[in-house]
């Protein structure tokens, strides 16, 4: 298809059918019916005014489009900051937001949203815009503008607003994603203009580490379609298949229930791969006698589960493997416990690191105490939620959403019996911090010896055949 040749012609058509639209089927196309609400959005924002210091403006921009290659771009997803404060998904957006009202037309505002604007022979392509109106009208903001007038507004902004506001925000996680492109332009200029520059993304942890009832909904039903998932890829396991064919399972389900994404590569490693952490390459064929960690989670609505299982790929657990796997069970129990308001964020770890210490003295795989740290070399927990790794504090506290996740993974060379080399094992479950105590989101998930080995004697969507028939 000839793009040139067609966009007069499907522009006029787009017009007719925009004409056609009203406003809720307008709005339909646009978001999804189990979306965050405005008023969760508005209320973030709200949130942030009330802690800005005095004289601040703070800005946030939308994620840039990243190629994937030649013409093809990766599926779009919007940059945490705006998404929370704003609620919007397209490219190109930047939200403002001042500590003291400003006049915006005839609008008094402390919000202002720049948006892509609405062009027909472009969208017939690309998908609907929201354009200002709609931008104002679907997301509830008090002030819209479009893209193209934002340097205009800048010009403005500091030509009438500069003896009111000193301080420029823009939020630096410790992601290693780069910066939008128009964020460090913003940022050049705001500099040259005089103001002091401070990160935004303090306060947004703060607020992000505690969930709402609607953060809460959404996390829990993409713990529901990563616990169904897992089954599938459970039950479809056995030797000879490819690491990629449990991933694939996996995600099919993820989009199947919904998940725009997968929270992060899937993790899928078996025999030598099941001791490498973040082992993503899953090209291996899985053979009889060996583990699999299947660390595998989608996301919903922006939203992340992190959930992990491991399993024998012929259903049966050698004993070695029971061993350990028993060991990393009997960890994540303990740690679990540990799992209530007002305990250290590390409380769990350091019952985890307890339990497996005694677990491998006891064993013979290490004689020194501190050499745990040979075969478990990670953390046992982090904050879930609109990152698989969000932002988090040094004290559990009610509504704040956490993993726990200790493994054991003997590499082949380790200073131990070769028994043991080559058996990885994680366990991962996402709990829920309570005023009472927790409850564990994915605990509808089998995880003893007994109820895996007894999962993996059933048929999974994965054991059909997907060859075309004669």
């Amino acid at each position: 298809m000839r793009r040139a040749s067609l966009s007069l012609y499907v522009g006029a058509l787009f017009i007719l059918i925009g004409l056609c639209y009203g406003p809720a089927a307008r709005a339909a196309a646009w978001q999804d019916e189990d979306a965050l609400p405005p008023e969760f959005h508005k209320r973030n924002r709200e949130r942030f005014i009330e802690q800005m210091p005095d004289s601040a403006v703070a800005l946030f921009f939308a994620a840039d489009i990243k190629n994937r290659i030649n013409d093809t771009d990766y599926l779009y997803r919007q940059d945490n900051s705006l998404y929370y404060l704003s609620g919007l998904r397209e490219p190109a957006g930047v939200l403002m937001l001042f500590k003291h009202p400003i006049s915006v037309g005839t609008t008094k505002t402390q919000e202002l949203m720049f948006v892509q604007p609405r062009n027909p022979s472009e969208e017939i392509w690309t998908g609907r815009r929201l354009g200002k109106e709609r931008a104002k009208d679907i997301l509830k903001l008090n002030a819209t503008e479009t893209a193209d007038y934002f340097e205009t507004f800048l010009d403005k902004f500091f030509k009438e607003q500069k003896a009111r506001f000193k301080i420029v925000m823009f939020p630096y996680s410790r992601s290693r994603a780069p910066l939008p492109d128009a964020q460090r332009k913003a940022e050049a200029r705001f500099k040259s203009e005089g103001f002091a520059v401070q990160n935004a993304f303090p306060i947004l942890a703060k607020m992000r580490v505690t969930k709402s009832p609607e953060e809460i909904r959404l996390i829990q039903k993409a713990v529901d379609i990563a616990m169904a998932a897992h089954i599938q890829a459970i039950m479809s396991c056995e030797p000879n298949m490819y690491e990629y064919e449990l991933a694939a399972i996996a995600e099919y389900v993820f989009k199947k229930m919904g998940c725009e994404y997968t929270a992060y590569p899937s993790i899928v490693g078996a025999g030598e791969n099941s001791v490498i952490l973040h082992y993503d390459a899953t090209r291996k064929k899985m053979r009889d006698g060996e583990l699999v960690v299947m660390d595998m989670g989608g996301e919903y609505r922006g939203y992340a589960a992190d959930i992990t299982r491991t399993i024998p790929v012929n259903g049966k657990f050698s004993d070695a493997q029971r061993e350990i796997y028993e060991l990393v069970l009997a960890a994540q129990t303990a740690a679990i416990a540990e799992c209530k308001a007002g305990a250290p964020f590390h409380a769990p770890h350091l019952k985890a690191v307890e339990v497996i210490t005694e677990g491998l003295l006891k064993l013979g795989l290490i004689q020194d105490p501190k050499d745990y740290r040979l075969y478990f070399m990670h953390g046992t927990s982090h904050h879930v939620g609109l990152d698989v790794h969000d932002p988090s504090i040094g004290t559990l506290a009610e509504n704040q959403i956490i993993t726990v996740e200790p493994g054991i993974y003997i590499a082949e060379g380790s200073p131990c019996d070769k028994k043991w080399w080559n058996i990885g094992v994680r366990i991962e479950d996402m709990l829920l911090i309570t005023k009472d105590g927790h409850t564990v989101l994915s605990s509808a998930l089998p995880k003893t010896v007994r109820e895996l080995e007894a999962l993996m004697q059933k048929k999974g969507i994965g054991n059909l055949s997907v060859q075309p028939q004669p």
